[in-house]
């Protein structure tokens, strides 16, 4: 089996390096083969990846949106909401169970208008949750409403982009929350 060991990191310098991980059998067969299961996705730490959220209520815009962020390399799963009430609901079970809290997702793609609670709702009550100050959210909204982007990032939105961004600029902000995992 071809691998190069996986051993804890020491220094900063060590997080820099690349690290290979087991070969496995192949995620998608040919025609006619049948498909080996996926492994699932672990971290250096051997626990299972936080997913990636996103929260829109256009099934055209989720799509795109995760078509976006698959791009990246980044192979966190992806978990997808139709207001900000399930996102209240998801995160607020989580922070409720003392295990669960200590691994919150970093990462939340944010519409500002949804039917539900809407994107504005969803930032004033993260606001207040002192468990999500780590959870990076960007606004992906297709209003560019200056009044719209300041009140975003005065509830706490850390970046807003009108919709749609680059490849280049999601695989930027993805990589910048999760800048070690393994691709």
């Amino acid at each position: 089996m071809n691998h190069t060991e996986i051993r804890p990191l020491s220094t900063a310098a060590d997080a820099l390096q690349p690290v290979s991980l087991p070969i496995s059998a192949p995620v998608v067969a040919s025609v006619g083969e049948t498909a080996m299961p996926p492994l699932p996705v672990i971290d250096p730490t051997g626990e299972s990846l936080m997913p990636i959220l996103v929260a829109d209520d256009d099934k055209d815009d989720v799509f795109f949106i995760q078509r976006l962020i698959k791009k990246t390399g980044v192979p966190n799963p992806i978990k997808t909401f139709d207001d900000g009430s399930e996102v209240v609901n998801y995160l607020g079970a989580r922070l409720a169970c003392a295990t669960a809290s200590k691994r919150m997702p970093a990462l939340l793609f944010l519409d500002l208008r949804m039917r539900g609670l809407g994107g504005f709702g969803f930032l004033e009550w993260a606001r207040q949750q002192q468990m999500l100050r780590s959870l990076t959210v960007v606004v992906l909204s297709n209003s560019n409403e200056s009044a719209d982007v300041q009140r975003a990032l005065e509830l706490g939105a850390h970046r807003y982009l009108v919709k749609y961004p680059c490849v280049k600029t999601v695989t930027s902000i993805v990589r910048s929350v999760y800048p070690f995992t393994l691709a």
